[in-house]
């Protein structure tokens, strides 16, 4: 993971007070990271930034096609 990819966070097994509703998943950008405990840091598209480890997130693959679905 590096800098600029684009991942998904799903916040079904979040105890965060902004999360979503089950089953719902935000795509970020990671903008920082990793760091030596596995985080990255990733902006939200509402502005917000936080940290998520590594296995907390799915990795976006490459190709533009997802966004045509």
């Amino acid at each position: 993971m590096n800098v600029g990819d684009l991942v998904r966070i799903t916040y079904t097994a979040t105890l965060e007070k902004n999360r979503y509703g089950t089953g719902e998943s935000k795509i970020a950008m990671i903008i920082e990271g990793p760091n030596e405990a596995g985080k990255i840091k990733l902006l939200m598209s509402n502005g917000k930034s936080l940290w998520k480890h590594t296995s907390e997130v799915e990795y976006m693959p490459k190709d533009t096609g997802y966004l045509k679905e």
